[in-house]
């Protein structure tokens, strides 16, 4: 049972050998090189690298062939493995229910009916309290005479209530799993994203607040200005893409929100629209 709920973690480890960004790694710098701040620096700088090699190639960077163009390897890959963590908690069950000779997914609705309506606990054919024990006594000379008995285990009592925790914990487990699944799928959505983005932006004095700009006067040029913000914006989720941002938000999962917005502020920053990359002759 470790070891499958092991396999979808080291599935997921192996990923940054083909291809792909090492954010166990660049969390573990960023923590370990607070002071000086050097693995900030390599952590923005990574991230930024893997972007501009995605956009050169069209996003052919990556591992998943079908989805090379569409920047969305990693984060199909994110889900894949979410969905083996459910998978797993899921055919524990059944696994259960070969080793234990019942329906081990009904254990716990058993035992909850039967204590609501005060009757004993369901007896499993693995965990018997009352069997009969065989034991032979010796008498004087060769004769062996064995004798049946009946006899109490009471330590499958604790056996019992073991399993009740194991399956308790599974169905949390599942919950769990299926309840991040969702949150991510909503996280990744495109105005959740910007907005995201523009939190941090935010926070690292990127952009005005908003507040700030409620406040300022209405003029011609501040809606100008506002106006190619949006538009920057647009096109920096779209520089990103999905897996760009997948990647940040794993770190600022693992960090805290003022290195999240150090990194989008660099990002943001070095970053240049199509437009920009062109000079203009006249």
């Amino acid at each position: 049972m470790a070891l499958l709920f092991l396999l979808p973690r080291f599935i997921w480890h192996s990923f940054p050998q083909h291809g792909g960004v090492n954010i166990r790694r660049l969390v573990k710098g960023i923590r370990s090189n607070t002071d000086d701040g050097k693995g900030l620096e390599i952590a923005k700088r990574t991230l930024k690298l893997y972007l501009d090699v995605q956009s050169d190639f069209q996003g052919t960077v990556g591992y998943i062939s079908a989805c090379r163009r569409l920047y969305c390897g990693h984060t199909l890959a994110y889900f894949g493995i979410k969905f083996l963590y459910v998978i797993n908690t899921i055919s524990q069950f059944f696994l259960l229910n070969s080793f234990l000779s019942f329906h081990f997914h009904n254990y716990g609705f058993e035992i909850f009916k039967k204590i609501s309506q005060g009757e004993d606990w369901f007896e499993s054919p693995r965990f018997p309290r009352v069997t009969m024990c065989d034991f032979m006594v010796r008498r004087l000379g060769s004769n062996q005479h064995w004798y049946s008995v009946q006899c109490n285990l009471p330590f499958n009592m604790y056996n019992e209530k073991i399993f009740l925790g194991v399956w308790i914990w599974l169905i949390i487990l599942t919950i769990l799993n299926i309840l991040s699944i969702i949150s991510w799928i909503i996280s990744l959505t495109k105005a959740h994203r910007l907005s995201s983005i523009k939190k941090y932006l935010t926070i690292s004095r990127s952009i005005p607040m908003e507040r700030e700009s409620l406040l300022s006067s209405v003029t011609i040029t501040s809606d100008t200005k506002e106006k190619d913000t949006d538009e920057r914006l647009n096109s920096f989720i779209n520089y990103l893409h999905l897996d760009g941002y997948l990647f940040f938000r794993l770190i600022a999962r693992n960090t805290d929100e003022i290195v999240a917005g150090k990194i989008m502020k660099y990002l943001y920053t070095k970053y240049k629209r199509p437009s920009e990359n062109f000079d203009s002759n006249v």
